[in-house]
């Protein structure tokens, strides 16, 4: 967003905030209608209005009396706010930054919490970072590191690192809170083979933290340990083992980033259908879709499309979520870039092919589809080995680079939006 487009938000939210303050010290006062030329708000308009506003302008009201006071932690008011929030997605990120003219010292580098405004990246072809210079937003500073394993309903779930001790724990950033420390059950530089997934129990409304690891041994089969987290519980519950191996272990490309995905109440991972099979030459057809439920904590197979080519080594599929649909990205014959979305969750007849991309204006290595816009007309790819986004244009097939200075992680994206949801 540009210097006046703050400005003008920023007198917008103050002049919502003094109609509120204005019609509070009236009712206070007593005042009627009659004898006052100012408006006095029901407390259901008031409420309105309130949902509306950004959390920080939320969180001010607080103190001005204990009915804003009540109604922040209010699950109704809460999930009214969150369904204001969504219409204003983000993008958040992992950007990086090098203190010291040796990039090769893990030591030297710095992270921080970032988010992307979709409506200026789409608008103004450019990227408005917000969080940048906020101290409070830093994820790692050596001897500490830190990343966002995944990011639902303004609450983002985070592994940290301060040696010997590993965790996680929630973060609300917009609320400026955390939850306490979760220990970790396993130690992720020995399990090499791990994930942790976050997401959401529609049925239950409640968030939980899917964490795996995997042991590959080439004279037995693989074996996992899977635990869920709920937040509010005090502990790791065992749930059922993993029926099959997530691809990315097999091909033994784990870069410490999280590879489920997050849809609808299901955690998804790419997975080899027959474990016997031929890893190095992994083709897309023998791919299924490992798809656990967070309501009954079970797996289920989902299929793919039918008559898919090899996947490449180096580059495999990635799962990801375009235009509320569950879908999938992957190299073809090393010309075109194919996105596959499925309409339907879990029924294979409903994919459809949304996109093949000739590599003419990208470089071909580590694509990955970011935002797709309503309309799908217009979408967001990152990539990541050369830290580049482009905005490409479906109808006129037309490029633009997006102009980025920092060092962004693309692949460590999440949608994110603002919240007033607890991190307890």
């Amino acid at each position: 967003m540009n210097s006046l487009g703050r400005i003008l938000e920023f007198g917008y939210y103050s002049i919502l905030l003094y109609s509120i303050f204005n019609s509070i010290l009236n009712k206070e006062k007593k005042k009627s209608i009659e004898e006052s030329s100012a408006a006095i708000f029901s407390d259901d308009l008031m409420v309105e209005i309130v949902s509306w506003l950004p959390v920080k302008y939320v969180m001010q009201l607080r103190c001005v009396n204990k009915f804003f006071n009540t109604l922040v932690f209010d699950p109704h008011f809460i999930q009214m706010h969150l369904s204001k929030s969504t219409q204003n997605l983000q993008l958040s990120f992992t950007s990086f930054e090098n203190n010291s003219a040796d990039f090769t010292k893990s030591e030297d580098w710095d992270s921080r919490w970032i988010t992307l405004s979709i409506p200026d990246l789409l608008l103004q072809n450019t990227v408005t970072i917000s969080h940048l210079s906020d101290s409070y937003y830093r994820l790692s500073r050596s001897p500490h590191y830190r990343w966002v394993i995944g990011s639902c309903n303004g609450l983002l779930c985070v592994y940290g690192n301060s040696w010997p001790d590993q965790y996680l724990y929630f973060w609300n950033p917009a609320m400026r809170k955390e939850s306490k420390r979760i220990p970790l059950f396993f130690d992720i530089y020995i399990n090499r083979n791990f994930d942790f997934s976050f997401g959401y129990d529609n049925s239950t409304q409640t968030y939980k933290v899917v964490a795996f690891y995997v042991e590959l041994n080439s004279d037995s089969n693989p074996k996992s340990v899977v635990k869920v987290f709920s937040l509010g519980d005090n502990s790791w519950r065992d749930v059922q083992c993993l029926p099959l191996v997530p691809l990315y272990c097999l091909l033994g490309i784990n870069d410490f980033h999280n590879e489920g995905m997050h849809f609808n109440g299901t955690i998804n991972w790419f997975a080899l259908d027959d474990i016997n099979l031929d890893r190095s030459a992994a083709a897309l057809d023998r791919c299924v879709i490992l798809s656990l439920d967070l309501s009954t904590e079970t797996y289920t197979k989902l299929l793919l499309p039918r008559g898919l080519d090899k996947v490449p080594a180096g580059y495999p599929p990635n799962l990801v979520v375009l235009m509320d649909c569950l879908g999938f990205c992957h190299d073809f014959d090393k010309t075109h870039f194919v996105i596959w979305q499925m309409k339907d969750f879990g029924v294979q007849e409903s994919w459809l092919q949304l996109f093949k991309i000739s590599y003419e204006n990208f470089a071909r290595e580590n694509l990955l589809p970011l935002y797709l816009s309503e309309n799908g007309d217009t979408l967001v790819l990152g990539n990541d080995r050369h830290r580049e986004a482009f905005i490409y244009n479906c109808r006129d097939n037309k490029v633009e680079k997006i102009k980025i200075a920092d060092r962004t992680n693309w692949e460590l994206g999440n949608y994110y939006v603002e919240s007033l949801v607890s991190t307890d």
